[in-house]
C-alpha cells in the first residue's frame, strides 16, 4: 500500500498535494488532504518497528514536552500533524527548561522496554535485564557495540581498537554510582528541534533512561544551542561536578555512531574524544 492509501486508511481521507522531504529507506513527505489537513508523513517499504517505536516515543515524551501529534502509524507508515514555525525569542532558554523538566522522569533501571534505533544504527537497551550501574550499561549497551561495529567495517585500526578498549577501566572513576535513570530524548541535535509557533516541539527521537548528561552530548557537537539554552536547563536541572570530564565520554558514543554511519569524516572526532579520556 502507498503513502496516500495508508492515509486514506488511517484519517479517512484522500491526498491531494504531496511534497518529497527527504527520500531513503525512510522517505518523509509534506501532504495536504482533501479536507485541508496539513501532514508529516513518513513511509518505508520494509516492514519492522522502527514507525511503530517513533510514535510510541512520541507518545510517551508528549507527557513533558510539545511533540507532534500522532494521526496514525503502522509497520509502514507514521502520519504526524505538520508544525508550523514560529519565531520565539525565547525559544532558546525554553528548550532548556523543557528539556531539564524531562530528565526528572525517572526509571529504576537503565535502558528501555525495548530497542530501537540511534540514526540508521540499531540502539540495543538491556530489554529486561535489570541494569542499575550506568557506566556497565553505557559501556556494554553503547560504546562496546558501537566500537565493535566500527571495527568489523574497517572504520579503525587494530591499534585504534586497542586504544578504545582501555576506556571501559577509566568509567569506573568517572561515572559516579549515584547517576539515576533520567528519561532521555536520545538524539538531541538542533534539527531535531521545532521553532514552534508555541514554543519548542521535539522530533525524531532514540528514548531509553541513561545519564541526563548524555542528552547534551549532541548540543555540543554540532551546535545550534546558546547559553540561554544552557542557563535555562541548569536553573532547572543543575549539572553536578565533573561535567567536563563525562563530556567527551558521552560524545564519543555519537561520534563513533556517526563514524559507522557516515564514514571517515567522523574519525577525528572518535580520536579526539578517545584522547580526552585517557588523558584525563
Amino acid at each position: 500500500m502507498s503513502i496516500d492509501g495508508h492515509i486514506e486508511s488511517h484519517l479517512g481521507c484522500k491526498v491531494i498535494d504531496k511534497k518529497t522531504i527527504s527520500r531513503g529507506e525512510t522517505s518523509s513527505f509534506k501532504i495536504i488532504t482533501n479536507t485541508g489537513l496539513s501532514i508529516f508523513a513518513k513511509y518505508q517499504d520494509i516492514e519492522n518497528n522502527n514507525l511503530i517505536n517513533q510514535a510510541s516515543e512520541l507518545f510517551l515524551l508528549r507527557e513533558s514536552m510539545d511533540t507532534p501529534k500522532v494521526l496514525g502509524f503502522s509497520a509502514n507508515c507514521l502520519i504526524l500533524e505538520w508544525i508550523e514555525t514560529g519565531q520565539n525569542t525565547n525559544y532558546q532558554a525554553e528548550i532548556g527548561k523543557v528539556l531539564a523538566n524531562l530528565h526528572k522522569r525517572t526509571n529504576q533501571y537503565f535502558g528501555f522496554n525495548y530497542d530501537n534505533t540511534i540514526g540508521l544504527m540499531p540502539q540495543y537497551n538491556a530489554i529486561n535485564q535489570l541494569v542499575t550501574s550506568w557506566k556497565n550499561f553505557f559501556w556494554e549497551y553503547r560504546l562496546l557495540f558501537q566500537i565493535k561495529y566500527a571495527l568489523k567495517n574497517k572504520l579503525i585500526s587494530n591499534k585504534e581498537h586497542k586504544k578504545l578498549l582501555l576506556i571501559k577501566p577509566k568509567l569506573e572513576n568517572v561515572l559516579s554510582s549515584s547517576i539515576k535513570p533520567s528519561l532521555l530524548h536520545g538524539d538531541l541535535w538542533s534539527g531535531n528541534v521545532i521553532n514552534g509557533i508555541n514554543g519548542p516541539v521535539f522530533i525524531d527521537t532514540s528514548c531509553y533512561y541513561g545519564h541526563s548528561e548524555a542528552d547534551l552530548a549532541l548540543t555540543y557537537m554540532f551546535g545550534g544551542f546558546s547559553n540561554d539554552f544552557y542557563r535555562s536547563y541548569e536553573v532547572y536541572n543543575p549539572i553536578e561536578t565533573g561535567s567536563e570530564q563525562r563530556k567527551p565520554i558521552y560524545m564519543l558514543y555519537h561520534y563513533l555512531n556517526h563514524l559507522n554511519i557516515f564514514g571517515n569524516s567522523y574519525h577525528p572526532g572518535v580520536l579526539s574524544c578517545t584522547n580526552q579520556i585517557l588523558d584525563s
